[in-house]
């Protein structure tokens, strides 16, 4: 294992690989979001759900979702798609087969060639990115990700197996949490799934069910150390990387028999996005984003294996459009799904020659 000097900030360069090789470009290829077993890939640019059948040959149409205005009006270049959000949306594809959007604040069972049906409302745009989880049945679970200044309610909604209907499976009360960033099932314990919630200290937390929601459990203390995106599990923990751009990051682990908490190395920025790939091997992506917590200028690629100790493999540099509150932070996002090392699809905005396009990516070492 890497000793925790590994994760340190990298050469000014608009691009650095030091683990990956870049395998296709795709820039018109805004967000990568979901990949079946049989490698279907399932992406989307601006209103327009793409599909690569068996990840080769073209991405072809599979439907559009409905105009939202003003939005939408501003798709037509991109610093004002990005102020815009116009690219914001989820697609998922459940073992069913049922294909899932969410944008504008509207659920939607998507059918190829056909207008997208609309199944109800969610607060908020859409759910953050992996903030979508399917349970054993075929049901799948939105998390709503929303500003939430006066901290109402917080819903997590169940689309029905059949992609029928719609219902609130849990509501976090009023003033508890400001929004659902991931819900995530475990690998390592069968009849259970996560959440994670965030951000201000009191609204920090990790949320476990093993009933779908009927009963859930909290960890943590609701402080920076315990505000987590994305989760990554191995048989003997449950491990995230903070998202604090107000403080110090870590990689943080707790036992799952113990319970006790392990704060490993410091991390240089915030951290959103990641993925679990078989062995395992865990993935996670900085951000960029202004806070005393984030200290450099680049988003990066970072593997690990225990999740504790992580060792950088390649970074993009942010891009010169400020302020970020209107033109995005420097963000990397990986698909959902069944994701191979040798085939790995990265999408990003806000970074030079990653902005609103997509890579495939390999992982070729480097790993600890």
């Amino acid at each position: 294992m890497l000793p925790a000097r590994a994760i340190v900030p990298t050469p000014s360069s608009d691009y650095l690989a030091l683990g990956v090789s870049v395998r296709e470009r795709a820039d018109a290829i805004s967000i990568v979001h979901h990949v079946d077993a049989d490698g279907t890939v399932w992406a989307s640019h601006g209103r327009d759900v793409l599909r690569r059948a068996r990840g080769v040959g073209a991405f072809e149409p599979f439907c559009r979702f409905p105009a939202a205005m003003p939005r939408d009006a501003a798709a037509f270049q991109r610093q004002l798609a990005r102020a815009a959000r116009a690219d914001k949306c989820n697609v998922f594809r459940t073992s069913r087969g049922v294909v899932i959007g969410v944008r504008a604040g509207t659920i939607y069972r998507l059918d190829e060639g056909r207008p997208p049906a609309p199944l109800g409302a969610i607060a908020g745009d859409c759910a953050l990115h992996g903030g979508i989880a399917e349970d054993p049945l075929g049901a799948a679970y939105v998390g709503e990700y929303t500003r939430n200044d006066r901290r109402g309610p917080v819903r997590i909604h169940r689309i029905a197996a059949g992609g029928d209907r719609v219902e609130i499976a849990h509501e976090f009360p009023v003033g508890s949490v400001r929004h659902v960033h991931g819900i995530f099932t475990d690998p390592f314990d069968a009849g259970a799934t996560w959440v994670t919630t965030g951000d201000h200290d009191g609204e920090c937390y990790l949320w476990r069910t093993r009933d779908w929601f009927r009963t859930i459990e909290r960890f943590g203390d609701g402080t920076q150390r315990w505000r987590a995106v994305q989760l990554f599990f191995t048989a003997d923990h449950v491990c995230w990387l903070t998202d604090s751009e107000v403080t110090q990051n870590y990689a943080c682990r707790f036992d799952r028999g113990t319970l006790a908490l392990e704060v490993g190395c410091e991390i240089p920025a915030s951290a959103w996005h990641g993925a679990q790939l078989p062995g395992p091997v865990l993935v996670a992506l900085t951000v960029v984003e202004r806070g005393p917590g984030v200290r450099r200028n680049t988003a990066a690629v970072l593997a690990s294996r225990d999740g504790i100790t992580w060792r950088e493999l390649a970074c993009f540099r942010k891009d010169r459009w400020t302020p970020y509150w209107l033109f995005k932070n420097g963000v990397l996002t990986l698909p959902t799904g069944h994701l191979r090392q040798d085939d790995l699809w990265l999408s990003g905005e806000a970074l030079v020659g990653l902005d609103g396009s997509s890579v495939r990516i390999a992982i070729d070492g480097g790993l600890p």
